[in-house]
């Protein structure tokens, strides 16, 4: 039954789950926990048999009896295994497979058996639970309970170690019980998503800490004709964050939505806004109705029919801010005026005509999240050794998604010799010279590079960089990764984008110097500053 047992990953959060049917196009359907993937249902990811990661689409979900129903596409060597029709009786043999916590780092499928306790009815949940004395810890939520017939008998859910009371008990696992899943699998496959209080989660958290911010809400905007844009406020007060949203086009009309943030009163923030023929629009406004035009474009991620849906996310970060459309990076954006922060909200009706009387535009998953730096801002020297190392200082560890930023200075002309320097990232902390990393050189060139665990490297993307030359010139780097897309500034400028297909999830972030031989001269330096990490996980 391993092929079917699958690694779960959204955002923060990492579990289990199991494979329970696929169909002749490749695509598999799989069973988790509600609370794996609840924080961050636009970003799941599903690794199969300890090896290859699948972007994953979730269609629905149910808080009430903690489970969701996820799908991948394609592979024809997906492995299903079957749901039993059967209540495990009492005393029945059964084993837990997943990914618990002790061997997260490992990246590697664990099994514990036991047998059942009882079986018996949640009324709260309105589920069937399984206890069992087969050891569940963090990690191993949403993986299956198998019986010994190889038959899932229920989805790992919860452990509880202490009574009402608050005496301390042995650890007992429970699992939704198979006959509840296959109840409800009909009705989340369609894509249906169910209320109720979400039970008691033991999720494996990838990345600690809280963060003001708001989300995730459904909701919609009615259209009026009152030459008013159409708000729905998150009611925060942010300089740098995260904000997403689905939105879905209209079924008639020249419609536009999109973000208006750093909105400190009703007539001055920025705003950015895609319309119907995929155009986008970033504009702003200074306590006034006379608009200021800051930049536009056009986009091709943008799907354009009636109810179709996109996923839109703005990043915002001291004068910086980055736009995605459906996965897809579409601009940076020029922050400078206007107010530092301010609330954000998602938006409709900007334009004149892009209102009609008794329609209405639809949001999911609004979100906002409040990023403050990883660590404290970094300033110092990488001494030139010529000793055949990466000359290194570590930044900050356990982050997937994020932007850095970084100021180099150059130790020395290219009459004294060749340098380079750069950022490495997503560092595997199990696995000695494995991470992925950006350079620029001397000769004016950056390139993207990875080290699977070997000193040779893999390239993966290369070119030309404006690049400041001569001793003590400075050089200004920022580097957003998100999931399998990355892009480097050099100077504010952008290169290509970056193929982070294949890479750890995540890792290690630390600058560095003379990553090729020949690239150091002994008693000279590579001073850095203002080196500051933003997580977006």
């Amino acid at each position: 039954m391993r092929p079917s047992v699958v690694h779960v990953t959204a955002g923060r959060s990492a579990g289990s789950g199991v494979i329970v049917e696929t169909d002749s196009s490749g695509r598999a359907i799989i069973v988790t926990n509600h609370h794996v993937i609840e924080d961050s249902p636009n970003r799941v990811r599903v690794q199969v048999e300890d090896s290859s990661w699948h972007s994953a689409v979730v269609h629905g979900s149910d808080a009430a009896r903690d489970l969701a129903v996820l799908s991948i596409c394609c592979s024809p060597d997906f492995r299903a295994a079957s749901l039993s029709g059967a209540r495990a009786p009492q005393g029945a043999s059964v084993f837990a497979m997943g990914y618990p916590v002790d061997v997260f780092a490992s990246g590697v499928a664990s099994l514990t058996d036991g047998v059942v306790s009882r079986v018996f009815l949640d009324t709260e949940g309105r589920r069937w639970l399984v206890q069992t004395n087969a050891e569940i810890n963090p990690g191993n939520s949403g993986g299956p309970l198998f019986a010994m017939s190889g038959e899932v008998v229920g989805i790992n859910a919860f452990i509880q170690r202490e009574t009402a009371g608050g005496l301390n008990i042995e650890g007992y696992g429970f699992a939704v019980a198979s006959e509840t899943v296959i109840d409800v699998l009909p009705t989340l496959k369609a894509g249906r998503t169910l209320g109720g209080a979400t039970p008691t989660p033991t999720p494996w958290s990838l990345w600690g800490g809280s963060r003001d911010g708001f989300g995730p809400a459904d909701g919609a905007m009615p259209h009026e004709t009152d030459g008013y844009i159409e708000t729905y406020d998150a009611n925060v007060n942010l300089e740098h964050f995260s904000a997403a949203a689905t939105f879905v086009n209209p079924s008639s009309g020249g419609w536009d939505y999109g973000f208006l943030f750093r909105w400190t009163e009703q007539n001055r923030f920025h705003i950015v806004a895609l319309t119907h023929n995929g155009r986008w629009v970033h504009d702003r406004r200074e306590g006034s109705a006379d608009t200021i035009v800051v930049d536009s474009g056009w986009t091709n991620a943008l799907r354009l029919g009636a109810g179709a849906s996109n996923e839109l996310r703005l990043v915002a970060i001291d004068s910086t801010g980055w736009l995605f459309v459906n996965g897809e990076f579409v601009t940076a954006l020029n922050l400078e005026g206007g107010a530092s922060e301010g609330d954000v909200a998602v938006m409709t009706g900007y334009h004149r005509g892009s209102e009609r009387q008794g329609s209405v535009t639809r949001f999911r998953e609004f979100s906002v999240f409040g990023m403050e730096g990883l660590a404290e801002t970094t300033s110092g020297e990488l001494m030139h050794a010529n000793d055949g190392n990466i000359q290194s200082r570590y930044v900050t560890d356990g982050v997937g998604d994020f932007i850095i930023h970084a100021t180099f200075a150059n130790p020395y002309s290219s009459s004294v010799g060749s340098w380079d320097y750069g950022v490495a990232f997503r560092d595997d902390p199990n696995r000695r010279n494995a991470f992925e990393a950006v350079t620029i050189s001397s000769d004016g060139s950056w390139e993207h590079f990875r080290r699977d665990g070997a000193v040779s490297s893999v390239y993966r993307e290369s070119g030309r960089a404006q690049v400041n030359w001569g001793a003590g010139a400075e050089n200004t780097l920022w580097l957003w990764a998100i999931g399998d897309v990355g892009s480097l500034w050099v100077n504010g400028e952008p290169t290509d984008a970056l193929d982070l297909s294949g890479a750890p999830l995540m890792g290690g972030v630390w600058v560095g110097t003379g990553f090729y031989e020949g690239n150091e001269v002994p008693g000279y330096a590579t001073s850095y500053a203002d080196v500051e990490v933003w997580s977006l996980d």
